[in-house]
């Protein structure tokens, strides 16, 4: 072999060890934790982590939320391309997926999950959730409840002792304690304002939800109101607290009627933020009528209403099967659709008959708690509650309508001593100023309970 022979070979082996070398310094590059915020809306940025290792058998990845306390989210496909510093990844269980491009200690790209796609930049490096520090104790508990152990926060005042204590109760849906949708959290903002003056105040994640035991999607309104008596239960069980009140918002207002009737012992005093005083059938169609206000004619409105009743009276007291439930909403549908504005009509009946619409639809009404709210009735407890009443609503809320269910509570409410409503102007079913009070604009809108509503809800307890 001449000279020049060797100096090519050389060359060549040189390269192929840059080029090696470079291949593997890349795929260390991509492996390790790497967390952005995702901006879901103008007021509202996810925290998202994700979490890259390498096995033989090629990458894997997770995701978590620590804002939803979700740990460990499967990544089922994930790539990166050495060459051209492209990564992609996506997850089936939320419907997400991600492109981006290595640029040093940032993967700059797109992040698309079920119609939403924005921007997501992702740094090198662990996520480290930045605590505040409060002016008064926190303690973290656990509350046994039959099968189950609810994980939960107390706040107490650091000086003097709380002579009141204060369960928090929330709405429907797996909320964590917090009670968090998007950049709300009303009950943190609740007991962070009623305990730096001077009361302590326990919330708690959902059954199934956080750091709670037990399954969400299994529970009955049953299972919910027994924990809300372990929860009292353990706040009596501390013999510190001259009194013990519940404050209950959206379907915990109900569940708080449900055990200051079933367990008058246990309660001092019920604070009700946006609760039914209607039955669970009536409270559906109204959120019915809200939510199909921009596809029905106005003058079939009360048309749809009457046919929305039957069709939910039926699914909650006759209809004993999902075969039967199947038939009566694909009925229902067929009644409904006339009504419908002619221009909108088209696609309504294409996505009303579109099979994954009727599997979700039926799915939903099938569903036993969901039959199970229906029935239920808060003239069965509200003529029971002993202890006062405290009934707040927004008058723009779009889910539990302000006017009948606060005029509902204190005309069924003939055994408290003391019922006092109030409606507030402006807000919505979150207590928060509102432009149209529609939930589709919950996450468009800045933070924070609404201190008109901490005012009266503090000067009512004062009183006591």
């Amino acid at each position: 072999m001449n000279k020049n022979q060797i100096n090519k070979s050389i060359m060549r082996f040189t390269l192929f060890c840059t080029l090696f070398l470079w291949a593997i310094t890349c795929q260390a590059q991509v492996v390790g934790s790497w967390h952005g915020d995702l901006r879901v809306s103008p007021t509202y940025a996810l925290p998202l982590v994700l979490h890259v290792s390498e096995t033989a058998e090629g990458y894997r990845a997770s995701l978590d939320s620590p804002d939803q306390n979700a740990e460990g989210i499967a990544v089922d496909e994930f790539s990166f391309q050495p060459d051209s510093l492209i990564l992609q990844w996506s997850s089936k269980s939320i419907g997400a997926r991600f492109q981006g491009t290595l640029d040093g200690d940032t993967i700059k790209g797109l992040f698309a999950q079920r119609g939403l796609f924005a921007p997501l930049n992702l740094v090198r490096g662990e996520y480290k959730k930045v605590e505040e520090q409060l002016p008064f104790q926190v303690t973290e508990v656990k509350i046994p409840s039959a099968d189950v152990v609810l994980s939960g926060t107390l706040t107490e005042p650091l000086e003097g002792k709380a002579t009141t204590a204060i369960l928090l109760v929330a709405g429907s849906g797996p909320n964590d304690r917090d009670s968090k949708i998007g950049p709300h959290k009303p009950f943190f903002d609740i007991a962070d304002y009623l305990t730096r003056e001077g009361y302590a105040v326990l919330r708690y994640d959902k059954r199934g939800v956080g750091h709670s035991t037990g399954t969400f999607y299994a529970s009955m309104l049953s299972d919910f109101e027994a924990d809300v008596e372990a929860a009292l239960s353990y706040l009596r069980s501390q013999g510190k607290y001259q009194k013990v009140g519940v404050i209950g918002h959206s379907e915990g207002g109900l569940l708080t009627q449900m055990v200051a009737a079933d367990a008058p012992k246990l309660v001092d005093f019920i604070v009700l933020l946006a609760a039914p005083g209607v039955n669970g059938i009536e409270t559906i169609v109204f959120q019915n009528r809200v939510m199909m206000a921009d596809l029905i004619e106005p003058d079939k409105e009360e048309a749809f209403g009457q046919m929305t009743e039957e069709m939910l009276s039926k699914i909650a007291y006759h209809s004993t099967s999902r075969a039967s439930d199947s038939l009566l909403i694909a009925e229902y549908f067929d009644r409904v659709l006339p009504l419908v504005k002619e221009e909108r009509r088209p696609e309504t009946e294409r996505l009303v008959h579109s099979k994954e619409y009727q599997r979700n639809m039926i799915g939903a009404i099938s569903n036993p708690f969901y039959k199970g709210f229906l029935r239920t009735d808060p003239s069965i407890y509200l003529p029971r509650i002993t202890c006062p009443i405290l009934a707040l609503n927004g008058n723009k809320d779009m889910q539990v309508e302000a006017k009948r269910n606060l005029a509902q509570i204190k005309r069924l409410a003939t055994s408290s001593p003391s019922v006092t409503v109030k409606e507030l102007e402006g807000l919505n079913h979150l207590f928060i100023p509102a432009n149209s009070g529609h939930p589709s604009e919950y996450l468009l809108l800045p933070p924070g309970f609404s201190p008109e509503a901490l005012s009266t809800l503090l000067q009512w307890l004062h009183h006591l």
